[in-house]
């Protein structure tokens, strides 16, 4: 391997980083389509520099990319996510194993330049992803967590949502980012594997997003006018341009402790589906924790998704 060089991506890179991305969607069937647009807003992650993106070339062809994705602290540790892949024509060369390991180091340099915390580091992929648990094992992370990838076709209208009396529903246009957020924080204290959204990160992620979908979204507001629910939804351009059908992505559904066990959760969902189809949306995807101590799987059974792929999320102890 004495032909590939490894280096920081730039702005100029994103086209290439697009395509490789379009090949690994491809390969690996991850459901993830990028744009260009989509790449340089990642890029800009206020949290993270063009040193968190590493790149391998082979004579000028890039074959592979890495990126950190990081989290806010949270006490004393700081959980980063290290992500990437290998263009399906150079895999099984050692490239995918080379790369992860730098990506770790480079992983442990960021969180030690930011304070004394403790390194949390993980790794995402389909729990049926050939060579990836050995690929991540070599460096230490082991199974930790389950996800199901969920989704709700919309070619039948979804049941009428019901609202218990007290309560008002609403989308997000013009609601206060930080309303939200603070919501989101105070709706997942103690939920496994959940650390506290900061400012820049929900700007980046959720409310400066190109891909958020404030009328898309729902809020459930009780009597007095807090926030007692909400779903939050995403929709990337990418995916209609290359399947020509509208898909969104459900990206969070909270309900704050004093209000569970209410049925909010599943007239939120309704209510998100009839809007989404109203729009044009043939497709809603989420993503569920198979240890998601609320019973969410069965919510969201209830309200007609199912079960499409299950990811793992490796961590090094």
């Amino acid at each position: 391997m004495d032909d590939l060089t490894t280096r920081p991506m730039t702005v100029d890179d994103a086209p290439a980083v697009q395509r490789l991305l379009v090949a690994l969607e491809a390969a690996d069937r991850t459901e993830e389509h990028y744009s260009v647009e989509d790449v340089l807003e990642e890029l800009a992650n206020p949290m993270t520099g063009p040193e968190d993106w590493l790149l391998v070339e082979r004579a000028g062809e890039l074959v592979a990319m890495s990126r950190l994705l990081p989290r806010a602290p949270t006490g004393y540790q700081l959980l980063v996510s290290v992500d990437g892949g290998v263009h399906p024509d150079h895999r099984r060369q050692g490239i995918g194993g080379r790369l992860f390991a730098q990506l770790v180091r480079r992983a442990e340099d960021h969180v030690a330049e930011r304070g004394s915390f403790e390194p949390v580091l993980s790794a995402t992929a389909p729990s049926d992803q050939p060579g990836f648990a050995e690929l991540v094992g070599a460096s230490g992370f082991v199974p930790d967590r389950y996800e199901f990838l969920m989704r709700a076709e919309l070619d039948a209208e979804p049941a009428e949502p019901v609202l218990p009396e007290g309560y008002t529903v609403s989308s997000w246009e013009g609601v206060d980012p930080e309303e939200l957020r603070a919501a989101h924080n105070v709706a997942f204290v103690g939920h496994p594997g959940s650390s506290p959204w900061s400012a820049p990160m929900w700007a980046q992620w959720v409310s400066g997003s190109r891909s958020h979908r404030p009328g898309l979204s729902v809020l459930v507001r009780d009597a007095s006018g807090a926030v007692a629910a909400y779903l939050q939804t995403n929709e990337w351009d990418a995916v209609a341009e290359l399947t020509g059908r509208r898909e969104t992505y459900v990206a969070k559904v909270g309900t704050l402790p004093d209000h569970r066990r209410r049925g909010l959760a599943a007239a939120m969902l309704l209510t998100a589906l009839r809007r989404h189809r109203e729009d044009g949306v043939a497709t809603v995807g989420l993503d569920v924790d198979s240890q998601n101590p609320t019973g969410a799987l069965g919510v969201y059974e209830a309200v007609g998704f199912e079960v499409r792929r299950r990811w793992t999320t490796y961590r090094r102890p």
